[in-house]
């Protein structure tokens, strides 16, 4: 059992793999996330001490230096991402040292479910974040010569959403209490300092005063983000770094106990079987029974699944964004391809002059209502943000105040802007220019409500009033 060197090009901080899988060998990777998308069959993630059953349409991570290996009992057919984190760090400088994961983590359990939460706010980001894997694919398989800068946008937007909504500290609880953006980068910079010095004794007051806080301000502020207690985290990492000396190496359990950091061996077997279940010769005994049986992977390519992905994206991503059937899938992934070949077409052939994309939120190819409710069609919004996100391109979001109810346009534009709050956040909304048009007195007054509505959510973004003839 070794650590696994992904061989990255130069400049292209990706690679990706196509396996069908029975079981894989157990090893680990230094400096790379892993994404694992079943798009036939579902695997069995083991990562650490977890144990994740991964549907067919949705996704794992597996985390920097954690020991890791797949089962199927359907040979799954997977794509494996693999991302150079050396090369992300220039962009997120807490991301070697980070967790990520998306399923919920399930208190005193090691067994849990890829889907294990009925989340709305989450159920978005995966979809929008299995959108972006999608046209990494798409791309992979056009040899036209644009195609790798399209992946390198598609790929760095992946990378933006894994470290904004899939941080493993958002997926310990089951609420979306906010996070100021202070806390977040203090624990950040908390989990990087323990990463780099685990196998070092380090207190809460080495952590305050390095943070320039009390100490029972600390308790609070780690008691807000986590329900394990510092000490517990800090000696997780240690247990979790010792897997790759406990089966990667031959060393004693007292010399591998001193090397993580633990004061005494008898403290290194406590916390050890507190999160595997088990002793540390105990679970070396079971990976070895594990590798004595062999492996068995078979290696494809992108081509050799082209049709099974199509079938993935229009079976389980457009099905999301169908919404109960609200929106057509053969329509979307139409439209899909259409946005795609728009996007590459500015990539090759771009036009002069400032340059802006235009959404019209309210046009029946993007809004519907249906009794009291309404609905906006997602994939097309999520993939003009990305594209505008990626590109010399401005974003104008254009509301027609003659398309809105009387009664129900107040609904619709707080429901819009709750819904893009949660999806792109305030700092990508603040950079969009709404334009809002009337063609009367009535919605004269509809369009200055609905500015209104915007100031007040999103202050920063610029808002024009059009009269339309």
């Amino acid at each position: 059992m070794q650590a696994e060197k992904i061989q990255f090009q130069e400049g292209v901080p990706y690679s990706i793999k196509v396996q069908k899988i029975e079981n894989t060998p157990i090893h680990w990777h230094e400096d790379v996330l892993e994404i694992v998308l079943p798009i036939k069959g579902s695997v069995r993630v083991f990562e650490g001490f977890e144990e994740i059953l991964v549907k067919e349409g949705d996704f794992s991570f597996v985390n920097n230096l954690h020991v890791h290996h797949i089962t199927s009992s359907d040979n799954a057919i997977c794509i494996i991402m693999h991302l150079d984190l050396n090369y992300f760090e220039r962009y997120f400088e807490y991301i070697k040292h980070t967790f990520f994961r998306s399923n919920l983590y399930e208190m005193g359990s090691s067994k849990s479910v890829s889907t294990n939460f009925d989340d709305e706010i989450r159920k978005g980001y995966k979809t929008r974040f299995l959108n972006l894997l999608a046209s990494v694919f798409l791309d992979i398989l056009n040899n036209e010569s644009m195609a790798e800068n399209l992946i390198m946008d598609s790929i760095y937007q992946l990378v933006a959403s894994i470290v904004n909504d899939f941080l493993w500290v958002k997926f310990m609880r089951d609420n979306n209490k906010p996070v100021t953006e202070v806390q977040l980068n203090r624990y950040l910079r908390i989990i990087k300092y323990i990463r780099e010095n685990y196998e070092k004794r380090i207190t809460v007051e080495d952590i305050a005063r390095r943070e320039y806080i009390t100490e029972n301000y600390f308790s609070h502020f780690w008691k807000d983000f986590s329900f394990f207690s510092f000490k517990d985290r800090l000696n997780y990492e240690r247990v979790i770094m010792s897997e790759i000396l406990l089966l990667g190496t031959n060393m004693s359990i007292n010399a591998i106990s001193e090397k993580v950091g633990f004061s005494d061996v008898k403290y290194y077997y406590k916390h050890f079987k507190k999160w595997y279940g088990t002793t540390p010769l105990e679970h070396k005994k079971r990976y070895m029974e594990y590798m004595e049986k062999g492996t068995c992977v078979t290696r494809l390519s992108m081509w050799d699944i082209k049709d099974l992905l199509e079938d993935f994206i229009r079976n389980f991503i457009l099905k999301e964004y169908a919404q109960n059937n609200i929106w057509n899938t053969s329509y979307l992934f139409d439209n899909f391809v259409n946005l795609k070949y728009l996007y590459k077409l500015d990539k090759k052939i771009p036009q002069r002059g400032s340059r802006n994309a235009v959404v019209n939120i309210l046009d029946p190819a993007n809004f519907k209502e249906i009794g009291d409710k309404v609905f906006f069609n997602w994939q097309n919004i999520d993939m003009l943000v990305n594209f505008s996100e990626t590109s010399e391109f401005n974003l104008d979001i254009k509301i027609d105040c003659k398309l809105l109810d009387e009664k129900l346009y107040e609904k619709a534009i707080n429901t819009f802007l709750d819904s893009c709050l949660l999806r792109y956040r305030l700092v990508t909304m603040e950079k969009w220019k709404f334009l809002i048009t009337y063609n009367s007195e009535d919605t004269y007054y509809v369009a200055n409500t609905v500015g209104d509505i915007i100031n007040e959510r999103v202050p920063k973004a610029s808002v024009t009033y059009f009269f339309e003839i």
